[in-house]
């Protein structure tokens, strides 16, 4: 019933982009598309921010914005989050398809669904095709986080989400805006079947000026440049990078690489699901195959086409330079083959609802890991997961109506890269730093929670030569009222991985403590609980993975990192074998830094930590004599 032409391991349905260079491209002309075409994207992206309601839209930045061909190439996305922006055209693609022959000037289609070519249900895209002179020319695409779909929970996010019907509207390719006219039928089902309509309205609002900013822009080119030396440029701009980008591949040895991590949870019941990858390189030739991933889940924790084969090919962007243009030609660089019924590829109706996080940040990566004895030099440890990073919901805000929020302000670090420590705040590993996090003063002046403390954790990273990006603590409170804590994410039992001898980072947890009675439900990284006013919610986000062997870390770095508050001297004692004196501003003692760093000596440690499933111990260090754990609590 969906998807009959467009399978997880057919060929995308535009034109491919190998070959030579394009003739008759001059390269000044060539220059000034390029960066008119980024340019547009930046105006795209800032009039979605500065006009949006909603704080997922205003101060998270958890959209992306990107201009396509006619036939769905990408040709431009900027530097939003690589979930979204590497499989854009596959949601074009669907809504080509299904709207065959009724293309028009003046029309807006609208899609959420997982199985028609977009990431999650969360994610609500809208596009706008671009005629010049009566010809299709150009489409302008705008998709961002909603902060609620209809869910059977006050949460676009839901782990525990079994189906589609469970997740909220779903929205196949349809025409919202059709010639110029808003259909209000089509807008009136929408909005009368989600919570917060004047947030989700606005945010829609803001959609739609930010990709008529697009059309207006590319209609510009159009008039300045003409349609056919537009269309020169394209194809120019999209065969130069899949050119550069074969290239640099073909630097990497021929040959079969495996890697392999573990999902926490299905959502439900289930534990340490595998993530199983081969990755194929000859010749430039760069094959990304999940086949022996674990079955699909029953909770929300599948993968979308679009999510999954941005998560394999997501780690080879990073492997090229920063100056290769992002457009189709990069991403049709990289092949990604997902076998049907399993978690990276899913049956109809299978919940997708977390399929931005889990499991595409494992399967992300599953593939530094395979890379990681052939790479040293560019593969990075594990980064964290969007664990222990919630959404709230209460019945009154300060101006009692319903409420809701998602927290993004204590995420975890990345990992830690051969030449420099992992930086903190990181999110996700799909969102590799393109989101942000809102200042804690407007929290809480537009939500009744306060914020007891957010600080960094300690030794809450990887060890190496370099040290993964920290994890962050955050406690907070309801002032009005229960509410609900949705919590969605990984790495409780699975936590990021060591590269290079690297250790891996010890996890994080998540608990709610009462107040009176200090006692602390801790629970797992997916599920939903109610924080009273005498409790606070305590979160703990997982810090990244360590890069080479601890021992070869320059130990004034550890020294500073102590002063920081970063790790413990315990740590930099056990780990590191350098030994401080008690000053705020500590001194090296260096007989005993010498004699300690002789006892531990230099051992080999693994290439990849950990090659087990299931080895975060977080909880159960953190656990005292009275305290609980939930799994998967609902």
């Amino acid at each position: 019933m969906f998807n009959t032409d467009y399978g997880a391991n057919a060929s995308d349905k535009h034109s491919k982009t190998e070959g030579p260079a394009v003739a008759g491209v001059d390269p000044i002309t060539f220059s000034i598309l390029l960066s008119r075409f980024n340019s547009i994207i930046e105006e795209m992206s800032a009039t979605l921010e500065r006009s949006a309601q909603s704080t997922m839209y205003s101060l998270c930045r958890d959209f992306d914005c990107v201009v396509l061909d006619a036939q769905a190439r990408q040709i431009a996305c900027g530097d939003a989050l690589p979930v979204h922006t590497l499989t854009t055209h596959l949601v074009v693609l669907e809504i080509i398809k299904a709207f065959d022959g009724d293309i028009n000037d003046g029309d807006v289609f609208l899609c959420n669904s997982s199985f028609h070519g977009n990431t999650h249900p969360a994610d609500v895209a809208t596009c706008t095709p671009v005629f010049y002179d009566g010809k299709l020319v150009f489409w302008s695409t705008a998709r961002g986080h909603q902060l609620d779909i209809g869910a059977f929970l006050p949460s676009s996010v839901l782990p525990a989400a079994q189906n589609v019907y469970q997740e909220g509207i779903t929205i196949p390719p349809l025409k919202l805006v059709d010639q110029g006219r808003m259909r209000k039928d089509v807008r009136e089902l929408y909005f009368w079947n989600v919570r917060y309509r004047d947030l989700l309205e606005g945010d829609m609002l803001a959609q739609l000026g930010s990709i008529e900013k697009g059309k207006q822009r590319l209609l510009e080119i159009c008039a300045e440049y003409g349609v056919a030396t537009a269309e020169s440029c394209i194809d120019a701009l999209i065969t130069y990078s899949n050119r550069r980008a074969k290239a640099e591949f073909a630097k990497i040895p021929d040959g079969v690489y495996h890697g392999q991590g573990w999902i926490d949870s299905d959502g439900v019941d289930v534990l340490d699901i595998p993530i199983n990858v081969s990755v194929q390189i000859k010749n430039g030739d760069v094959v990304v195959d999940y086949e022996g991933s674990g079955p699909q889940a029953r909770g929300g924790v599948n993968g979308s086409i679009a999510t999954s084969k941005a998560a394999g090919a997501a780690p080879f962007m990073c492997y090229l330079p920063t100056d290769i243009p992002h457009n189709q030609g990069k991403i049709d660089a990289v092949t990604v083959k997902l076998p049907e019924g399993t978690i990276v590829n899913p049956h109809f109706p299978a919940s997708t609802s977390c399929a931005t996080i889990i499991p595409s940040d494992m399967m992300s990566d599953a593939v530094h890991k395979a890379l990681s004895d052939v790479l040293p030099d560019r593969v990075m440890g594990g980064s964290t997961r969007c664990a222990n990073v919630p959404g709230f919901a209460g019945e009154k805000d300060w101006a009692g109506r319903p409420w809701g929020v998602m927290l993004f302000n204590n995420t975890g670090g990345f990992g830690a890269a051969a030449d420099n420590d992992g930086w903190p705040l990181c999110e996700s590993v799909a969102a590799l730093g393109g989101m942000r996090a809102q200042p804690l003063e407007q929290l809480e002046m537009l939500h009744p929670l306060l914020v007891d403390f957010l600080e960094i954790e300690t030794d809450s990273m990887g060890y190496g030569k370099h040290i993964g990006g920290p994890g962050l603590s955050i406690g907070l409170r309801p002032l009005n009222g229960t509410i609900d804590c949705f919590s969605f994410g990984d790495g409780w039992r699975n936590p990021p991985h060591g590269v290079s001898q690297g250790t891996a980072s010890p996890g994080g947890g998540q608990y709610v403590e009462n107040l009176n009675t200090d006692q602390r439900r801790y629970f797992s990284a997916t599920g939903n609980v109610k924080v009273a006013m005498d409790e606070r919610y305590v979160g703990i986000s997982c810090g990244g993975g360590g890069h080479g062997n601890p021992m070869d870390r320059d130990i004034e770095l550890v020294r500073k990192n102590v002063r920081d508050g970063l790790i413990s001297r315990e740590v930099a004692a056990s780990t590191f074998g350098v030994i401080l004196d008690d000053g705020l501003d500590p001194k090296i003692l260096e007989k005993e830094t010498a004699a300690r760093r002789l006892e531990l000596g230099r051992s080999t440690r693994p290439s990849v930590e950990p090659v087990q499933p299931g080895t975060g111990r977080w909880a159960e260090n953190h656990m005292r004599e009275g305290d609980v754990f939930l799994l998967n609590p609902a």
